[in-house]
């Protein structure tokens, strides 16, 4: 399956086709080049959401926070400057990419409601957790409550301010492993388009959806490795993707063919932020910025991080 971006300056021009009628504002980028290209079908050219990136001030302490408190593994280790993390959690169902780039903003999440945006996770024991965690250094946003549902939710920010969220469900949409990435949540205008886009083009499906005002959808990859929880909440901010860099945050997606994944998301839609790269080790990486604004990268890599 896939993963998102996120940028900022100059214009990327972005190309709807004929099939997709959704409207959306697309984040700004150097060098953004976007053209149309023939349709193409999702079956064996996307495999999985693989992470979630942070553009942080510490990247080595933010690894560390998260193996030590959320039983996550180290994956990858990179060199300074960078000291890019690449972190898992025990069940390596999705990974946590973090860094430092001194070129592109980090974003200051103290200053973001959380419920524009956060990071939610699965676990058994909620008051367990809410204690080591807290003892940890993350503090308290929403105290455990209980849903309609019965489900229990817990709202902290880590260190250094991103809000995660931790949920005990009677009933998992995921398969569970102790301190499992369950969701990234965004507030945006238009949950059902952005989730009809998803299925359509990244071959996502909808595991839940309410209905008026929020629209809360959860949908996940073909495979149940990772969901996005899109809503629309008027009560607070939207998360403004367009004003915020693909290198300060995106969800990366690993893929099988990367000249087919570009040539079917921008027929439908998306434009190009960041043109076919390749590592000295061979990876390639694409970034791509949806029709709704979000930036979504795409990976392909000689020895992937994850199964």
């Amino acid at each position: 399956m896939f993963r998102p971006i996120i940028l900022l300056n100059s214009f990327c021009l972005i190309f709807i086709s004929v099939s997709i009628l959704a409207q959306g504002n697309c984040c700004k980028s150097k060098d953004a080049k976007s053209f149309c290209a023939k349709d193409t079908s999702t079956s064996n050219l996307l495999t999985r959401p693989e992470h979630i990136a942070f553009n942080v001030e510490d990247p080595v302490a933010q690894a560390k926070w998260y193996v030590d408190n959320m039983g996550f593994k180290i994956m990858y280790k990179g060199n300074p400057p960078g000291n890019t993390r690449f972190v898992a959690d025990g069940g390596e169902n999705m990974l946590i990419e973090l860094y430092n780039n001194k070129e592109y903003p980090v974003i200051d999440f103290t200053k973001l409601n959380h419920l524009t945006i956060h990071f939610a996770f699965m676990i058994d024991s909620m008051e367990l957790a809410k204690e080591k965690l807290l003892k940890a250094g993350a503090t308290l946003v929403e105290d455990i409550t209980k849903t309609p549902s019965g489900d229990l939710v817990l709202m902290l920010r880590n260190p250094w301010g991103l809000p995660i969220q931790f949920v005990q469900r009677t009933k998992p949409m995921l398969k569970y492993s102790k301190f499992r990435p369950e969701h990234l949540a965004t507030n945006i205008p238009d949950p059902v388009a952005k989730a009809k886009w998803l299925e359509e083009n990244l071959g996502m499906k909808i595991i839940k959806q309410g209905g008026p005002p929020a629209y809360s959808t959860f949908i996940a990859d073909e495979n149940n490795n990772m969901m996005m929880e899109l809503y629309y909440n008027e009560s607070v901010p939207l998360m403004d993707f367009k004003n915020t860099s693909y290198m300060s945050l995106h969800f990366a997606f690993m893929v099988n063919d990367m000249e087919a994944v570009k040539s079917k998301l921008v027929s439908a839609g998306a434009a190009v932020l960041e043109d076919f790269k390749k590592s000295a080790n061979g990876t390639q990486v694409l970034m791509l910025c949806d029709p709704f604004g979000q930036p979504l990268q795409f990976v392909k890599r000689v020895e992937p991080l994850l199964k």
